[in-house]
């Protein structure tokens, strides 16, 4: 299990409840910028807390959002935050094993991931996956954490790596949509969004130095507090090395 208890605890304590990645509403809304999920039906893939999708139906409209993730205490987690927030007839959890999931061809309107695609070693067999249950027209909306060409080399992606909890399993750009479009997906757009999260980690390291710091390390133990502020000053020097290059990712499904 990547993603203890203490460690979602301090994700949540700087990006929100129901937050593994940052950005929060705003950057769900720019993800879904020109897509309308009125009465849509979409999967989420690496669903995690569940944030995203309770977003998805309560402030997007979706009919009806299922939520997929690999680890239970997760699932668990986010069935309890929707029950909480009384979205729970509307947003539904799955535990799944990783690979082909469990869904008809044709299932969903949309297909929405926000970085949990970084976990996946097979990104290509899964965009097929997602183009697989998909139905005709439908979009694959996601982000991902991609990086350049030698960023594997490189002693600053070595050094915020170093240590860390998860397992990443990073693409370059160019790789990223050449898998997309040989996956059969139509209209394919990756888009460089690095400066936001650039912007979202200086304030987060500000948070983690500052007074916050000591509520943090009361909520998870200092430990984890300063784990915390290492890991995100790594991120911070592989995002202005250039080598860490976090993205949308978008593709449809032809008629």
């Amino acid at each position: 299990m990547q993603y203890r208890k203490d460690f979602t605890d301090a994700l949540q304590f700087v990006w929100g409840e129901g937050f593994l990645s940052p950005g929060g509403p705003e950057e769900i809304a720019e993800m879904l910028r020109g897509h309308d999920l009125a009465g849509k039906r979409v999967l989420d893939v690496g669903s995690g807390l569940g944030g995203v999708d309770l977003l998805l139906a309560g402030r997007h409209g979706a009919a009806e959002v299922i939520g997929v993730d690999v680890e239970e205490p997760l699932v668990a987690a986010a069935r309890e935050l929707a029950a909480r927030r009384g979205l729970a007839d509307r947003v539904k959890f799955r535990l799944v094993e990783p690979g082909p999931l469990p869904f008809e061809a044709a299932s969903f309107d949309v297909v929405f991931t926000k970085d949990a695609m970084v976990h996946i070693d097979d990104k290509p067999a899964m965009y097929k996956e997602v183009l697989r249950m998909l139905k005709p027209g439908g979009a694959f909306i996601a982000s991902d954490w991609l990086w350049g060409k030698d960023a594997a080399a490189s002693p600053v992606v070595k050094a915020w790596l170093e240590g860390g909890p998860l397992h990443f399993a990073f693409t370059t750009t160019d790789e990223a949509e050449k898998a997309l479009r040989a996956a059969g997906f139509d209209r394919v757009a990756v888009v460089d969004r690095r400066q936001l999260v650039l912007d979202l980690c200086r304030a987060e390291i500000e948070t983690l130095e500052g007074p916050a710091r000591q509520r943090l390390a009361a909520i998870v133990g200092e430990e984890m507090a300063t784990s915390r502020l290492k890991g995100t000053r790594g991120r911070l020097g592989a995002l202005q090395s250039g080598d860490l290059i976090p993205s949308h990712l978008k593709g449809w499904k032809r008629r």
